[in-house]
């Protein structure tokens, strides 16, 4: 049987570079055959939302992400699909997933994503996705006069 590994995006803002690195991490197989590599883009919609309405937005830039995914695949003579999931949230998208071999999430993965992660595979990479951004946080750093005092 074939090795299976699922590579899942953690956020629809993800850089299509975080991407082609979640999918060389999943190229590498110990026994040096091609895995089946199934990579999947959540759609991630509000309650209020119908689940097969997407936001034009959020669906090209799906789209443009799962292009990429498509010719990494190619480029790599790797087996695999990419698919564009819509969900609710992407612990719900894990818990639905079938057992693989595998997992890679591509980009941040928090306590409750790596805890849905356990379930589907006994082996997990989590490519972290770029640098924290916190807002306020340079004008935090700087030094504050007391009030009253120049």
């Amino acid at each position: 049987m074939a090795h299976q590994t699922l590579v899942v995006a953690t956020d629809s803002h993800l850089s299509p570079d975080m991407l082609s690195t979640a999918i060389a991490e999943a190229a590498g197989d110990a026994l040096g055959f091609p895995p089946f590599v199934e990579i999947l883009l959540p759609a991630v919609l509000p309650p209020a939302m119908p689940i097969s309405a997407c936001p034009p937005r959020i669906a090209a830039r799906l789209s443009t992400l799962r292009d990429r995914a498509a010719a990494d695949l190619r480029t790599r003579h790797m087996r695999g699909r990419v698919e564009i999931v819509p969900c609710r949230s992407v612990p719900a998208l894990l818990a639905a997933a079938e057992p693989v071999d595998t997992l890679v999430l591509a980009g941040r993965a928090g306590w409750t994503l790596r805890r849905a992660a356990r379930g589907v595979a006994p082996e997990l990479i989590v490519v972290p996705g770029g640098r924290l951004r916190r807002r306020g946080a340079q004008r935090a750093a700087q030094p504050r006069a007391l009030p009253g005092k120049p």
